[in-house]
């Protein structure tokens, strides 16, 4: 009886324990090591999905604005670029929200460039218009520039501008930014960077020089997308355009009738008839905010006439492409 109770009241030997707490540390670091990779798998797939939401978001804001170029100026002032094959493109769309169209029934809405000047500068200067409220028949500023509360003028500093000649629509566009505004007056300071107007041609029309307020989008160097100087989102690699120019008007894409594509020339907005555009294609390549440290093949891709890097990393990309007809442009009925 002794003997036996004794065996009854033995414990876990040292081996023993050993052994289980081993068995427990796998178990434990297998577990930690199940929920760290879920959390990183979980990360990633949010960041994903962000992409995937702020993409088509980003979409949305950039045909809504494409939709409207043209709308109520001349033609010829619809839309700028500055087309780029190492870097993201500069794209200038007139400012269809700067425009009251209860009243007005024009389709030349600008401010006409006094002085007498028959072509554009690149650079900073300032210009003398008949008007910064570009509505004809009843005038009504978009934008407080002075911020006094009252609407002064539809130009506004950080947004673009659209120099052309209405009169002569042959000779493209320049663009560049609105650096002040007068206020109470009639002029603006502005910086052209796309370049001058196409050289005058003997024969030509009356010159018409305008300028009209416009949507500016650029890329920066943090990958930020910006519009009208303010940051829309965050990790945008490139934006990339291409544009349509019905150049003999039978509404076909005939070969080399797409500028900026990689396949025909790059878009030149200093020499092309904007008013033969029927349609712009616009892509936006954006990234995850980190990389997946699982993904080392993720690669820049390629859009319209830029090539893309060939280094890998850990990003995750989406590029979204989307076509859209000018539908103020190229389908005017003389008033």
């Amino acid at each position: 009886m002794h003997s036996n109770q004794t065996k009854k009241n033995e414990g876990f030997t040292i081996v023993e324990v050993a052994i289980v707490t081993a068995l427990l540390g796998i178990l434990v670091m297998g577990v930690m090591t199940f929920f760290s990779t879920q959390k990183k798998n979980a990360s990633i797939n949010s960041q994903i999905v962000d992409v995937q939401q702020i993409t088509r978001l980003l979409g949305d804001l950039l045909e809504q604005d494409i939709r409207h170029a043209g709308l109520m100026v001349p033609e010829s002032a619809a839309l700028c670029a500055i087309d780029r094959t190492d870097a993201p493109d500069t794209l200038f769309l007139s400012d269809a929200g700067a425009i009251n169209t209860v009243d007005e029934k024009r389709h030349d809405l600008a401010g006409r460039i006094q002085g007498g000047a028959s072509n554009i500068t690149t650079g900073t200067q300032v210009l003398t218009l008949d008007t910064l409220a570009i509505e004809f028949t009843s005038p009504d500023p978009a934008y407080d520039t002075n911020a006094d509360g009252v609407a002064d003028s539809d130009f506004r500093p950080g947004s673009g501008v659209i120099v052309t000649d209405a009169g002569n629509p042959s000779r493209g566009t320049a663009c560049g930014t609105v650096d002040s505004v007068s206020p109470g007056g009639s002029q603006i300071t502005i910086t052209i960077v796309s370049g001058v107007l196409a050289v005058l041609s003997a024969g030509s029309n009356v010159v018409d020089l305008v300028a009209v307020p416009a949507h500016l989008y650029e890329v920066n160097g943090s990958t930020q997308l910006i519009r009208n100087g303010a940051v829309v989102a965050n990790d945008v690699e490139d934006l990339q355009i291409a544009v349509f120019l019905d150049d003999n008007d039978d509404r076909i894409v005939d070969p080399g009738e797409y500028r900026g594509d990689g396949v025909g020339a790059n878009f030149d907005p200093n020499i092309e008839d904007i008013s033969s555009a029927r349609e712009m294609r616009a892509n936006l390549l954006v990234r995850t905010r980190l990389e997946d440290p699982n993904n080392v093949d993720g690669r820049y891709q390629n859009s319209e006439n830029r090539a893309a890097a060939t280094a890998g990393d850990g990003f995750r990309r989406r590029l979204y492409t989307s076509t859209v007809m000018l539908r103020n442009v190229g389908s005017r009925m003389p008033l």
